[in-house]
């Protein structure tokens, strides 16, 4: 079975704002991490941690204020891949991070949208 990936990917904010996605496009989606603890008698347990949908977010200095952005109220995201028909919607998130511009490639690095749940269609 093949699968496709790539292509032309966009980022809407439920305000309406699109931003300009540049890069990689990483998403962590379980609502759970796990980790590895060994008992005494040596045999194995994990331990299941709670924990944000992220999504980390690269995209170009077209001018969004991001002292606002981190400061908004909290609103839906919707990234829409067009070549896979793959959608992407993270409710009721927020930004969380240290945004920080490369003036030499005009590329915004440091942000991660976080939210209590995560669906995909497509």
């Amino acid at each position: 079975m093949s699968r496709d990936f790539g292509g032309r990917i966009s980022m809407r904010l439920s305000t309406g704002e699109l931003i300009s996605l540049r890069g990689t496009l990483n998403m962590s989606t379980s609502g759970q991490s796990n980790e590895a603890v060994t008992n005494s008698d040596g045999t194995v347990s994990r331990i299941g941690t709670p924990k944000p949908r992220t999504c980390e977010i690269t995209f170009e200095d077209g001018g969004i204020d991001h002292d606002a952005l981190m400061k908004a109220p909290r609103f839906n995201v919707t990234i829409d891949e067009d070549f896979t028909s793959v959608q992407h919607f993270f409710p009721d998130a927020f930004v969380v991070g240290d945004p920080m511009t490369n003036r030499m490639n005009g590329e915004v690095t440091g942000l991660t949208i976080n939210s209590a749940s995560y669906t995909r269609t497509g």
